[in-house]
C-alpha cells in the first residue's frame, strides 16, 4: 500500500513539473516577471490609446489617460498643426486644452500610431550609444516597424562632437553642430530595456551578427539608411 501511494505522489509531481516547465516554454505569450519571453512578437496594436509615462508602464502596457494631445511640426517657430490623417515620423505633442508641449512621457499611443520620446534613446541606450543625441529631446518618434523588436529612426549625432562645434561660438558653430545630425536606425529591444543606435557599418554588422544575418559591405565605414531598412525587414518578423 505504501509503495502504491509513493508511485501516485511521484506521478502527480512529475505531471506538475511538466506543466509548469515545458508547458510555459511552449506558450509564446509566457512572461518572465513582467517582461515577455524572447519569442514574443510585438505589435503597435498591443498598445491601447493613451500615455505610457515610464518605461515600466510601457513594458507592462499600463496606460494613463491624460488630456488629449495633438501633433505639431518640429520645424519653424509656429509649430504648425499636423492633419490627423497625415503620417509623420517625428513630431512634437501638445495638449489641446492649454497648448503645452508634452514632456516627461516615455511613449504615447495616438490614432493607431506609437510614438517614443527622443530623450529616452540616450537614457536607455546600450553601452557605446550614450553620447548619441538629437536636437529635440522632448520630441517624439513614430515606431516604424514592430515584431521581434521595435524599429524607429531619428536624426542623431555624437554629443561630444556637437558640443565642440557649438563651443566654437556664433552662428557658424551652430550650423556646424546641427549639420552633424544624420538619420539613423534605432532598435528598441523591449526585453532588454535598451535602445541600440545603428551608428555605422561596424555597429550595424554587429547587430546583424547577433541575429545570424550575413554582414553588409559599406563604403568609408558608413551605413546608408536604405540598407538598414532592407535588413531590418529581413529580421524583425
Amino acid at each position: 500500500m505504501y509503495f502504491k501511494k509513493s508511485i501516485g505522489i511521484l506521478s502527480v509531481i512529475s505531471i506538475s513539473f511538466f506543466n509548469t516547465s515545458f508547458g510555459q516554454a511552449l506558450d509564446p505569450n509566457h512572461t518572465v516577471g513582467s517582461i515577455p519571453a524572447n519569442n514574443y512578437m510585438y505589435s503597435v496594436s498591443d498598445y491601447s490609446e493613451g500615455f505610457y509615462v515610464t518605461l515600466e508602464d510601457f513594458i507592462n502596457k499600463k496606460t494613463t489617460k491624460i488630456n488629449p494631445v495633438e501633433r505639431r511640426t518640429i520645424v519653424g517657430l509656429e509649430k504648425k498643426l499636423i492633419h490627423k490623417n497625415s503620417i509623420v515620423d517625428h513630431v512634437f505633442l501638445y495638449t489641446i486644452a492649454d497648448q503645452t508641449k508634452l514632456t516627461g512621457v516615455f511613449a504615447v499611443s495616438l490614432n493607431g500610431n506609437l510614438y517614443v520620446q527622443q530623450k529616452n534613446f540616450r537614457k536607455y541606450a546600450v553601452k557605446g550609444d550614450k553620447s548619441e543625441e538629437g536636437d529635440n529631446p522632448n520630441s517624439y518618434h513614430r515606431v516604424l516597424q514592430a515584431g521581434k523588436f521595435l524599429y524607429l529612426e531619428a536624426e542623431l549625432a555624437n554629443g561630444w562632437s556637437k558640443g565642440l562645434a557649438y563651443g566654437s561660438g556664433g552662428a557658424i558653430g551652430g550650423v556646424i553642430g546641427s549639420s552633424m545630425n544624420r538619420l539613423k536606425g534605432i532598435v528598441f529591444d523591449i526585453n532588454k530595456k535598451e535602445f541600440n543606435v545603428l551608428k555605422d557599418c561596424k555597429d550595424f554588422n554587429e547587430f546583424l551578427t547577433s541575429y545570424q544575418v550575413e554582414n553588409v559591405k559599406c563604403e568609408n565605414k558608413k551605413i546608408d539608411i536604405i540598407t538598414v531598412r532592407e535588413n531590418i525587414n529581413k529580421i524583425i518578423k
